[in-house]
């Protein structure tokens, strides 16, 4: 059994996976009559699959929170759109991410504990697990490509994977 540990979600460590959305060091315009601060530009979409895919998505998720150690049973990935998890509450979640090209490198996976306010958009074929939320309730905006049904590959770990979160058990 191999056991992953959570660490904490930054800009520079998610890189390679997705774009950590979070206003934190953004200089915000000031609109609406100086009552909204705007945040503009935190991240680009790249929803649009090829055509017949159908309009970009927008869905709402009301998650299950999990339990720890969490064994993760297998990763998934959406080859023609990436993927926004928005949380609605500013709750901390979860995100379980690893490399890799037609099946992901297991040996390189990595677990990612978001800060109150941070949300996440995915890379186009970015291998990654289902939603893990800490809270029953916990609710997401979720942005997608259209195809997405159609467009969700999944395959198994090869080991056992126990995800362990210090402070979460």
């Amino acid at each position: 059994m191999r056991e992953l540990t959570v660490q904490n979600l930054s800009k520079a460590a998610f890189a390679p996976f997705g774009v950590v959305i979070d206003a934190a060091d953004a200089v915000p315009e000031m609109i609406n009559d100086g009552t909204t601060r705007r945040h503009a530009d935190l991240a680009s979409l790249d929803i649009r699959g090829v055509p017949g895919d159908g309009d970009p998505r927008i869905h709402l998720y009301v998650a299950s929170a999990r339990r720890f150690p969490l064994r993760l049973a297998n990763l998934e990935r959406h080859r023609r759109a990436s993927q926004v998890f928005v949380p609605l509450n500013g709750q901390r979640f979860i995100v379980v991410v690893a490399p890799g090209g037609p099946a992901p490198e297991w040996e390189r996976i990595e677990a990612f504990l978001s800060a109150p306010g941070q949300a996440i958009s995915l890379h186009r074929d970015c291998w990654h697990h289902g939603l893990i939320a800490l809270q029953d309730g916990d609710r997401f905006a979720v942005i997608e490509g259209g195809s997405y049904r159609l467009d969700t590959q999944e395959l198994a770990a090869p080991e056992e994977i126990m995800l362990v979160a210090p402070g979460l058990e």
